[in-house]
């Protein structure tokens, strides 16, 4: 079963009782093909009319989600549009009604837990950020690791402050208008940051793990999203216009770390 928890809430009440709907679809999805004591060809057909209400409800939820940014300006939507095309993409990869049921069933199983895991990564690093884009690049107070950010975790709270310090360094590249061109220097410090995320990630991981803390894979899951977020920057398009290039960058990146914290590790517990 998939949960739409606390972490997953935005605060638009549109978008949260949607994606509340999708997940209750995608449990429903789940629990047919778990039925081991029904007939395959029954357990297709079934699968088939739930699958259908899924496409038509992800297209219709999608919609919505993209005119509530249209109508804020979030500077997110275009990020947004791409990865609905990628879900859409994904859901109609598979004519259900042309294939056998045995090798059905097979695919359908596969797909639901590749849906399920991205509907739940999309949420976590990048719903739950509609409409709170701060502009950061513009206060480097707000790049500052302070108490509010604490998990009580020493080793965890080290490396966010250094993630921090990683970003506001970013940050006061750009903001150097007397350095002509800074690509190398920028790709110096985005290297590091991806490095460093990396490095953090597990460590994190780790400790949630010598303490088997129940959310652990939910975290790994949103860790693996941000981290191909990084991966993805593109070089050429920023070296085209650097300063806002980097401006969008520094904000989301920071906003995600503020928003990651405070929503998911915070709730980590600390050793006794």
């Amino acid at each position: 079963m998939y949960y739409f928890t606390d972490d997953c809430m935005t605060g638009i009440n549109i978008v949260d009782n949607e994606h509340r709907q999708l997940f209750e679809t995608i449990n429903r999805i789940s629990v047919v093909i778990a039925d081991l004591n029904r007939p395959v060809e029954e357990t297709m057909q079934s699968a088939r009319k739930l699958m259908a209400d899924l496409k038509d409800y992800a297209a219709t939820h999608f919609a919505h989600e993209e005119n509530y940014m249209r109508e804020i300006h979030d500077p997110e939507l275009l990020r947004q549009i791409k990865e609905h095309a990628e879900f859409t993409a994904k859901v109609n990869s598979v004519d259900l009604e042309n294939i056998n049921a045995s090798k059905g069933a097979r695919i359908l199983h596969d797909m639901m837990e590749y849906l399920s895991l991205w509907l739940y990564r999309h949420i976590l690093s990048s719903d739950t950020l509609i409409g709170k884009m701060k502009i950061v690049h513009n206060n480097p107070v707000l790049l500052k690791f302070t108490k509010e950010y604490y998990t009580g975790i020493d080793v965890i709270d080290k490396e966010h402050s250094r993630l921090f310090d990683i970003l506001s360094d970013l940050n006061a590249l750009n903001q150097k208008d007397y350095v002509y061109d800074k690509y190398d220097a920028i790709i110096d410090i985005v290297e590091e940051l991806k490095d460093y995320t990396v490095k953090h990630f597990q460590d994190e991981e780790r400790y949630m793990k010598s303490i088997n803390y129940e959310g652990l894979a939910v975290q790994q899951s949103v860790h693996q999203s941000f981290v191909k977020k990084i991966e993805e920057i593109n070089f050429e398009d920023m070296d085209k216009n650097q300063q806002e290039y980097i401006n969008v960058l520094v904000d989301f990146l920071a906003n995600w770390l503020i928003n990651h914290i405070m929503k998911m590790d915070q709730k980590i517990p600390a050793e006794d």
